[in-house]
C-alpha cells in the first residue's frame, strides 16, 4: 500500500530505491524535473513528526544520536529543493570554526574565510532532514512510495522501445522504469543486481555516538582530537550541548560501552582536554562498526548509485552525507545538460556524472584514509612528523584556504 501517490505528469519513470536521505532527496529532485518516480522502501521511522520531538523527564528534549555537519554545498542543494526552510531552525546549530589537535600537541584550526558568508557547516539531526524531505515528497506530483523491497532486476538496455529495466519487487510485483537509482546504502541490493563490483574493509575502530550537556558554552566550534585511544570529535549541537562521535579501536569499545554514565562522561571530558568543563551525558550512546567501501563504477546503462551504495569513507572528517547529497547534485546536474532526446538510462549520459564525481570521491577517499593510518600509526618518529606537520599546514594561509573552500563544497 503506497503511504502516497501523486498523479503523474510525465513519461519518463525513474524507480529509486532507498528511503533514506540520499533516496529522498534525489526522488524529490527528479519529479520536481517533471520525471514520475517510484520510491521503493519502507516508510522511514524519523517521518513521523513527534519523532525527535520526545521529551526526557525535566523537559530536554532528545537529541538524535545520529548528526549531520552538512557543508554549504549541501544546505544549497536543500534549499534549491525547497527543503531548508522547513526545518526547526531550533535545533541547527552553525559551525564557525574547526579545531584539531594531534596527539602530541600538533594544532590545527579553520575558520569561515573573510570573504564567505556563512558557515563552515550547519548541524542538522537525521530526523530532521528525513521528516522534511518526506513531506517535501508527499506533497510533489509525480512521486508514488511503495513499501515493497527491491529484488531483483533485468537490464534491457538503453535503446529500443519499453523500459531500459524491469524491476522484481519482494512481494512478486513487477515494475518498469528509464532509470534505476540505488540508494540502498552499503550492502546495496540495487548495486549487487547491476553486476557492479564493490570492495569492503574495515578500519579496526568502531563509532561510538552519544550527546552530552556540557558546563561551558562550544561558541559554534567543531573539535577533534587524534589520541592514542582513536579519534575524538565533538560537535556542537544548540545550547551548550554537544554530540560525540568517537573512533575508538575495537579492543577498547566494549570497554567504554560498558561504564556507567558519569563514569563515561568523564572519560570523554578527559580526551577532549575538559576544553567544555563537566559533562553530562544526554540519552543513550550506540556504536558503529567503521567500514570502507569502494566500487569499481558507479553506473551501467538503466543505472546508476548514490550515497553510501557507491562510497563509504571514515567519519572522521564528517563528510559521508555531504558526499551522499553532492552524488544527488551532480545527478541531477546532468539531468538538467541533457539533451530532451537522450533516454534517461542512456549509459553516455550517465557516464558524465561518474566522471564527474572521480575526483571529489577519490580525494576524500585518500583524505581521510590516509589521516586514519597516519594517527592509528604507533611511531614515535611518525607522531612527531605528524604534529610538526598539522602546526605547519596552520601556519601555510593558502593551504588552510583551499582546505576549507574544499570543506564548504
Amino acid at each position: 500500500m503506497a503511504a502516497f501517490q501523486n498523479s503523474r505528469t510525465a513519461s519518463r519513470h525513474v524507480a529509486v530505491v532507498g528511503t533514506g536521505v540520499v533516496g529522498l532527496s534525489a526522488a524529490l529532485g527528479c519529479a520536481q524535473r517533471g520525471i514520475a518516480v517510484t520510491l521503493l522502501g519502507p516508510v522511514p521511522g524519523p517521518a513521523s513528526p513527534a519523532a525527535s520531538a520526545a521529551a526526557k523527564p525535566g523537559g530536554d528534549p532528545q537529541w538524535d544520536a545520529r548528526i549531520y555537519a552538512l557543508a554549504p554545498a549541501t544546505v544549497s542543494l536543500l534549499e534549491r529543493q525547497r527543503v531548508w526552510a522547513q526545518l526547526d531552525a531550533t535545533r541547527l546549530c552553525p559551525v564557525n570554526r574547526m579545531e584539531v589537535v594531534g596527539d602530541d600537541g600538533g594544532r590545527l584550526a579553520f575558520d569561515v574565510p573573510a570573504a564567505a558568508a556563512g558557515h563552515l557547516a550547519t548541524i542538522c539531526e537525521e530526523s530532521q532532514l528525513t521528516r522534511a524531505l518526506w513531506l517535501a515528497c508527499a506533497m510533489t506530483p509525480g512521486i508514488e512510495h511503495r513499501a515493497q523491497g527491491f529484488d531483483s532486476a533485468v537490464f534491457q538496455g538503453d535503446t529500443g522501445p519499453g523500459p531500459a529495466v524491469k524491476l522484481r519487487l519482494d512481494d512478486g510485483g513487477e515494475l518498469g522504469a528509464d532509470l534505476l537509482l540505488g540508494a540502498d546504502g552499503r550492502q546495496s541490493a540495487v548495486r549487487a543486481a547491476a553486476g557492479i563490483v564493490s570492495r569492503h574493509s574495515l578500519y579496526g575502530q568502531t563509532a561510538i555516538v552519544a550527546n552530552f550537556s556540557t558546563q561551558w558554552p562550544h561558541s559554534g566550534i567543531a573539535r577533534q582530537w587524534f589520541t592514542d585511544e582513536g579519534i575524538v570529535a565533538l560537535l556542537p549541537l544548540p545550547g551548550k550541548r554537544v554530540s560525540l562521535v568517537w573512533s575508538a579501536p575495537d579492543a577498547l569499545v566494549p570497554a567504554l560501552m560498558d561504564l556507567p554514565p558519569d563514569a563515561f562522561a568523564r572519560r570523554v571530558a578527559g580526551r577532549a582536554r575538559h576544553s567544555l568543563g563537566a559533562m553530562d551525558v544526554l540519552g543513550e550512546r550506540h556504536a558503529f562498526v567503521l567500514h570502507r567501501m569502494v566500487v569499481d563504477r558507479l553506473v551501467r546503462p538503466g543505472a546508476l548509485l548514490l550515497g553510501d551504495a557507491a562510497h563509504v569513507v571514515h567519519p572522521l572528517a564528517g563528510q559521508g552525507l555531504n558526499l551522499g547529497l553532492q552524488d544527488v547534485a551532480q545527478f541531477l546536474a546532468m539531468l538538467d545538460s541533457n539533451e530532451p532526446w537522450r533516454r534517461l538510462g542512456d549509459v553516455r549520459a550517465l557516464r558524465r556524472y561518474e566522471r564527474a564525481r572521480a575526483e571529489p570521491l577519490a580525494l576524500m577517499r585518500a583524505t581521510v584514509d590516509g589521516l586514519a593510518r597516519l594517527f592509528q600509526a604507533p611511531d614515535d618518529r611518525l607522531r612527531f612528523l605528524r604534529n610538526a606537520g598539522m602546526s605547519a599546514v596552520n601556519t601555510i594561509r593558502p593551504l588552510k584556504k583551499a582546505l576549507v573552500r574544499h570543506a564548504m563544497g
